[in-house]
């Protein structure tokens, strides 16, 4: 009987450096098996709802299709077809199964309690899980402290890393050489989804499009621009093309290795010379790792009222209205133009998602876990630990020693934008 190992294909989309992938093509090839490559528009993601909203907006969802059928073309090219279904994972290795016998289902490194219940019900029904740690910079066994006892702060957590002979992100790898057979390849939901989103009256505008080519040309315009010399100084910016890296979406896709534009901003040093603006980009690909381990460590807690600091935080003073906050309706300027921006192209720069979480737990009377459920609903980058964890930060329910983050809107609207052109962009629609 057909022998099968599946690469279950979560947030890892692409081929170059894809641990997860090599390792399941090492087990196809040893076990004369085929490879089945599959990718799922979970229920649990892609239907379903959280605080009366659902958990991922049209930009998420058109990046990651983009970045499937992208991986669906590169894997035709060496006879691996990508079978592609709307079901959770139980039902789809059911089918598989009508195929052969599964030899083991290999993918990555759970982030969140989501993907740890899924392994656990792969396991159930009786198939080997072999795990990867496929978009950290760091492998487990590189870490500097168990796995449970992750610092608690970040500042802890990079002094660590820093200090670390150990932890040095492993050079990123190619695409495998040498692949075994494929099987199945269903892939008519992805298309069906695809035409229906780019024909969606209420399609957001976001200007990137999902997969490994379009994030290579970004990130390979931005090196050859040198922003990254002044990356430090403009990072905070609301918008410009090279004010920030603006990599997250092909980050939080899996179309871009971490580990590859680590190392790409060693060799930007190496030619163009190192300064603090240099670091800062690791710095912040450092604060990114910290949020997955934090997640791993914190489990359910993530994402209880009290967080993982066991602390229990008062409401805002409900002095803003949440349906204004959402809309960007509520009359103060900076929040209004952040919020308008996000609804209309599932972007927000970094700073800009500060300055709305502080002011929705500032000012309306709502749990904190309502913000981070909206931004989860809009935004084209997002990922569980980054968005939750930094949720989790500013309402002082997580990793902040100091007990939560508000910010002077005024303040910070005139400093980060002080021409005042982001808002009359935005408050002009």
């Amino acid at each position: 009987m057909t022998q099968i190992v599946v690469w279950l294909v979560r947030d890892s989309v692409r081929l170059e450096d894809n641990p997860a992938l090599e390792t399941a093509i090492e087990l196809a090839l040893a076990a004369d098996a085929r490879l089945c490559a599959l990718a799922l528009l979970e229920p649990r993601r892609w239907t379903a709802h959280q605080w009366g909203m659902p958990r991922t907006g049209l930009a998420w969802q058109r990046f990651r299709l983009e970045g499937l059928y992208e991986l669906r073309m590169a894997l035709a090219s060496h006879g691996i077809p990508l079978t592609c279904l709307a079901m959770d994972v139980g039902a789809a290795l059911t089918a598989v199964q009508e195929h052969g016998v599964i030899q083991a289902v290999v993918t990555d490194l759970p982030v969140s309690v989501e993907e740890s219940a899924e392994h656990a019900e792969i396991t159930k029904l009786g198939h080997p899980v072999v795990t990867v740690a496929t978009d950290d910079l760091f492998t487990p066994a590189q870490l500097p402290f168990d796995r449970a006892d992750v610092p608690a702060t970040f500042t802890r957590f990079r002094k660590a890393i820093e200090t670390s002979p150990s932890c040095q992100p492993h050079y990123p790898g190619q695409r495998p050489s040498k692949w075994p057979q494929g099987i199945m390849g269903e892939h008519a939901v992805l298309d069906q989804q695809l035409v229906a989103l780019h024909a969606s009256a209420e399609s957001v505008s976001f200007a990137c499009h999902g997969g490994s080519k379009a994030g290579q040309a970004w990130w390979s315009d931005y090196l050859e621009a040198g922003a990254l010399s002044h990356y430090k100084d403009t990072r905070n910016a609301f918008e410009g093309r090279h004010q920030s890296s603006c990599l997250s979406p092909w980050l939080a896709h899996g179309n871009l290795s971490v580990r590859q534009i680590w190392h790409d901003t060693l060799a930007y040093e190496s030619t163009h010379g190192a300064n603090e603006s240099t670091y800062w980009l690791r710095f912040e690909l450092l604060w990114r790792e910290f949020f997955r381990w934090y997640a791993r460590s914190a489990g359910h807690a993530l994402f209880s009222r009290a967080g993982p600091a066991d602390r229990m935080i008062a409401w805002g003073d409900g002095s803003m209205r949440w349906d204004d906050w959402m809309a960007g309706t509520t009359g103060e300027p900076i929040i209004d133009a952040c919020q308008r921006e996000l609804n209309a192209t599932g972007w927000l720069s970094n700073r800009g998602r500060q300055l709305v979480a502080s002011a929705c737990l500032a000012h309306c009377a709502v749990d904190w876990r309502q913000g981070a459920a909206y931004l989860e609903s809009r935004l084209v980058d997002f990922d569980v630990a980054s968005n939750w964890g930094n949720w989790a930060y500013i309402a002082g329910v997580g990793p902040d020693p100091r007990g939560g983050r508000l910010f002077n809107l005024s303040a910070q609207a005139d400093r980060y934008d002080p021409e005042g052109i982001y808002r009359a962009r935005w408050l002009d629609r």
